[in-house]
C-alpha cells in the first residue's frame, strides 16, 4: 500500500515546522527527532512533510514539497527508494531487531536520490528492548545524511538512552478555536464541540470519532459499564465482548467515563465534562462509586493504556478494571 503523500503540515503545527525548518536552513538539522504528542495531533502527518520537504529537489521558501519533481513523483508513488518505514508487522506486536538490523546493516550506503535516506519508526515504544539497543549504536555513530524520525505518544516507554540521543520536539493541542475550525472544514459543523471533548482536544482524533458507528458503540459500551455496576450483567462477558474493538480507543473511553463521575460527584454542576452529552447517566453511575476508589480505578485504566504495547492479554486487561467495579465488590458510595 502507497504510503500517504501530506507535503503540508497542518494548522496547528505550523510553529514546530518553521522551527525544524530554521534549524535545517542553518545547517543544525539533527541526525534523530523524537516526535512526541499526545494520539491525534497529526505527528505521522508531520513526519510526512517532513520527509516529503527532505526529499523535494525543488522545496520552497517555506520548505514545502513542490509536488512536481522526480523526489515528489517517487514519494506520492510510496516508491521512494530512500524513505523507510519501520513499524510492527501487525498493530500491537513489537517491532523486532530483525527489522532495526534490515536498516542499520544499509545505512552506511549513498542515498539512491543522492540527497538524504529517511527512516520513519512507528510507533517507536513499540521496539523491543532488543530491537532498541540496536538503533542505539546507530544513534552513538551517526551517518552524514541519514535522518530518523521516531514517532511516539509515550517518549517515558522509550530508554532513557535513545531519548538522550535525539532532538525532542513535543507537539502540543491546539486551541479549541483551531481544532473546531479544522475539524469543521473536514466534517462539517455537526458535533464538533462534542467530538474535540470526546478526543481530548486532538483534531485528528476528533475526525475519527466522526464516524455514526463509533459514536453508536460508544452509547453501547457506557450501557454496559452501567449495568455492570448495577449488577445487570457479567463484567467477564462485558470483558470479552470488549476485546473485539480497539483497546486503546476503549480504554481512552472508559477513563473519561470514569473521569466525569469523578468531576460530578466533586461538582454535580460541572461544565468541565469529557462526555457532556452523557451527563445525566453518568451522574447516576458516580452515585454507586466510593469518592476514594474513582482515584484508583482511574489510575488502573491509564496504566493499562500504557501497557498495551507489552502485548499483554486484553481479555485478562478488561476483566482486571471491570471486576471491581461489580455490584458485589462495590462497598458503600461516598
Amino acid at each position: 500500500m502507497s504510503e500517504v503523500y501530506t507535503p503540508i503540515p497542518l494548522p496547528w503545527q505550523r510553529a514546530d515546522w518553521e522551527l525544524i525548518q530554521r534549524t535545517r536552513r542553518s545547517d543544525r538539522l539533527p541526525h534523530a527527532l523524537l516526535l512526541t504528542g499526545a494520539e491525534g495531533l497529526g505527528k505521522r502527518h508531520f513526519a510526512d512533510a517532513l520527509a516529503a520537504s527532505l526529499l523535494c529537489i525543488s522545496p520552497d521558501s517555506d520548505g514545502v514539497s513542490c509536488g512536481k519533481c522526480r523526489g515528489c513523483d517517487l514519494l506520492r508513488a510510496g516508491t521512494h527508494p530512500d524513505l523507510k518505514y519501520l513499524r510492527p508487522d501487525e498493530p500491537g506486536k513489537a517491532i523486532g531487531i530483525d527489522t532495526i538490523r534490515e536498516f542499520t546493516a544499509n545505512e552506511s550506503l549513498t542515498a539512491q536520490a543522492g540527497g538524504y535516506k529517511i527512516v520513519i519508526i512507528e510507533p517507536a515504544d513499540a521496539m523491543s528492548r532488543s530491537a532498541a539497543n540496536s538503533l542505539l549504536k546507530t544513534l552513538e555513530e551517526p551517518v552524514d545524511w541519514t535522518f530518523i524520525i521516531l514517532i511516539t505518544a509515550q517518549p517515558g516507554v522509550l530508554p532513557a538512552t535513545i531519548r538522550s540521543r535525539c532532538r525532542l520536539l513535543q507537539m502540543r493541542l491546539p486551541a479549541r478555536t483551531v481544532a473546531e475550525h479544522w475539524l469543521s472544514g473536514e466534517i462539517g459543523q455537526k458535533e464538533t464541540s462534542l467530538l474535540l471533548a470526546l478526543a481530548a482536544g486532538a483534531p485528528l482524533k476528533a475526525r475519527a470519532l466522526a464516524d455514526p458507528g463509533l459514536l453508536a458503540l460508544r452509547i453501547k459500551l457506557l450501557g454496559e459499564f452501567a449495568a455492570i455496576i448495577e449488577g445487570k450483567t457479567d463484567p467477564v462477558a462485558v470483558a470479552a465482548n470488549w476485546t473485539k474493538s480497539d483497546p486503546s480507543l476503549i480504554l481512552g473511553w472508559y477513563s473519561s467515563w470514569l473521569t466525569d463521575c469523578l468531576r460530578l460527584k466533586t461538582d454535580p454542576n460541572c461544565d468541565d465534562l469529557i462526555n457532556p452529552d452523557q451527563r445525566e447517566q453518568l451522574q447516576s453511575i458516580g452515585k454507586s462509586l466510593e469518592f476514594k476508589r474513582l482515584f484508583g480505578y482511574i489510575d488502573d485504566a491509564n496504566q493499562a493504556l500504557l501497557a498495551l504495547s507489552s502485548q499483554l492479554n486484553q481479555q485478562m486487561m478488561f476483566e482486571s478494571l471491570l471486576l471491581p467495579l461489580s455490584v458485589r465488590h462495590l462497598g458503600n458510595s461516598g
